[in-house]
């Protein structure tokens, strides 16, 4: 099954020197279909801000962890995981010089009941 977002929740923006930390909630919807092991890719833009492209190439990471998880009825050996996340930039704007983010994260889940329904993610972009 793919996986639907449904809403993105940020939070405040951190700025230190030379450094942007975007974070917040994904609301998603996941389920697994069976009792083996189901991947698929969630992928989302960040409502705000658009970041700079005077620093070519742009420097950002992004970690996503699972949220809020769970199964309806029984669970035999569940799995809910976040194999790897990566960050790039869309929408680029050349005449303000600026882009939106957009973040991957590549979910596995297994158990025939098993879900998930929020991920947090943290982007950090050197500006």
């Amino acid at each position: 099954m793919a996986v639907t977002v449904t809403s993105v929740n940020p939070n405040q923006t951190i700025q230190a020197p030379a450094l942007s930390i975007y974070s917040g909630v994904v609301e998603c919807v996941f389920r697994s279909g069976n009792d083996s092991v189901t991947r698929d890719t969630l992928s989302f833009v960040l409502p705000n801000p658009r970041i700079s492209l005077v620093f070519q190439p742009i420097q950002a990471s992004s970690v996503v962890s699972v949220a809020s998880f769970g199964f309806d009825g029984p669970a035999g050996n569940p799995l809910w995981a976040v194999d790897r996340t990566s960050v790039n930039t869309i929408n680029e704007d050349r005449g303000t010089g600026t882009a939106e983010l957009q973040v991957f994260a590549d979910l596995a889940i297994r158990g025939q009941n098993a879900f998930i329904v929020r991920v947090n993610y943290s982007v950090y972009v050197r500006q």
